[in-house]
């Protein structure tokens, strides 16, 4: 049992050294350098409505059987029998990512309130801080900064952000759910919205597990959506809708606001 908890112990001590070497220090260097304002390059004093965060929320758990289905699609994809090798490695590379959050979750050790908090506030809290510190705030700004359309630059960072979490089988939910991230930063002029979605979204996903282990709940909310059944596809296909439309009303309340 001691070195189990040693074990979670020194993941969790990595994993924050990795969230601030890797992305918080460059991305606070990189705006240090850029502008005598690093605080508005990094779009850090603005503060979001509450509405704002709101519909994020909102869109966020409306979109959960979609974006489960896309992810149950991305894992399914078969690659060609002549890149049988390729595939294999993915694959691996798959079930480490998966060992290491287990044992950084450390909910097979012990599913208790104290493991729930500190994955929560690193898993949930601090990667959504530095993942858009450096990916929303650095790297889509200085895209921004060149003459480069929004849109391109925010899906350019939203496939940079999803191809270093080299997980081939969970790219293409991780590209759209880092475009959503990158939109609500630009939208919003505060990265403060895209902290609080990432933080929200990763901490669902803990909880998720967490009440799962615990036996506290039957129905485990990433399995929503993946089965290939006619209620399951209705399901889905009201997901996409309602996604869409609470996307597309976010849009119109920062559009109207910028007009004024």
């Amino acid at each position: 049992m001691y070195k189990w908890e040693g074990n979670i112990a020194a993941m969790r001590i990595a994993t924050i050294m990795q969230d601030l070497i890797l992305f918080i220090s460059p991305a606070l260097i990189t705006s240090i350098l850029v502008t005598r304002l690093p605080a508005d390059f990094l779009q850090l004093r603005k503060l979001p409505s509450f509405s704002s965060i709101f519909l994020s929320a909102l869109i966020l758990l409306l979109s959960i059987p979609a974006m489960n289905f896309i992810v149950h699609c991305n894992e399914s994809i078969v690659l060609p029998e002549s890149l049988n090798s390729l595939e294999v490695y993915f694959k691996s590379l798959e079930n480490s990512s998966q060992e290491s959050i287990n044992l950084l979750l450390g909910f097979d050790s012990a599913a208790s309130i104290s493991n729930l908090i500190m994955s929560i506030l690193i898993v949930g809290i601090l990667t959504g801080i530095s993942e858009e510190l450096f990916f929303r705030g650095a790297l889509q700004n200085l895209l921004l900064s060149n003459p480069m359309k929004a849109h391109i630059a925010i899906w350019t960072t939203a496939i940079i952000f999803s191809a270093m979490h080299f997980q081939f089988y969970g790219f293409i939910p991780r590209v759209l759910l880092g475009a959503f991230f990158g939109y609500l930063a630009f939208w919003s002029g505060s990265l403060w919205l895209p902290i609080f979605a990432h933080a929200l979204n990763n901490s669902l996903v803990v909880l998720s597990t967490w009440l799962v282990k615990r036996n506290a709940i039957n129905i485990d909310i990433n399995k929503i959506g993946t089965e290939y059944t006619s209620d399951s596809l209705i399901f889905i296909a009201i997901s996409v809708i309602a996604t869409t439309l609470g996307i597309v009303i976010l849009y119109r309340h920062y559009k109207q606001k910028l007009a004024q």
